[in-house]
């Protein structure tokens, strides 16, 4: 399965929207795991992500035979002092990402797709590990 995120960073609001809570993380590397609407605030360095929306679920459902796995796209909304005007980040499961000040890795995504089955977005949850940038030597 290949997961990507969209992340749109932005001063949004935080806090309004469905799911709702916030998971304050003090020491990384954390694993957290959001629901549409969660916030994940982080105290070094000071970032806040939100999980939006579930922008595309293509992953094969478990009782089909598919000749691709599929992928999911997710929607973030994120906050960083440095970063006022915000800019578009594109995260693969495969492919890290660590322009936040932070790693950023898609480690699942559940409920599983399923045939003839819509998945409602509340019940979607995303498991996100933090870790922290490692400078190259």
């Amino acid at each position: 399965m290949r997961v990507s995120v969209a992340s749109i960073v932005s001063l949004g609001v935080f806090g309004a929207g469905c799911g709702g809570g916030l998971t304050t993380v003090n020491q990384l590397p954390a694993t957290v795991t959001l629901r549409i609407g969660q916030e994940v605030q982080l105290t070094s360095p000071e970032v806040m992500f939100r999980l939006d929306e579930v922008v595309q679920d293509s992953r094969c459902p478990v009782d089909a035979v598919c000749i691709q796995a599929g992928s999911v796209t997710l929607k973030f909304l994120v906050t960083h002092p440095s970063e006022p005007a915000g800019f578009e980040l594109i995260l693969d499961s495969d492919r890290p990402d660590g322009t936040t000040g932070v790693v950023l890795r898609v480690t699942g995504v559940t409920p599983v797709p399923r045939v003839g089955i819509t998945i409602d977005p509340e019940d979607y949850r995303v498991s996100l590990e933090i870790a922290p940038l490692i400078a190259p030597a």
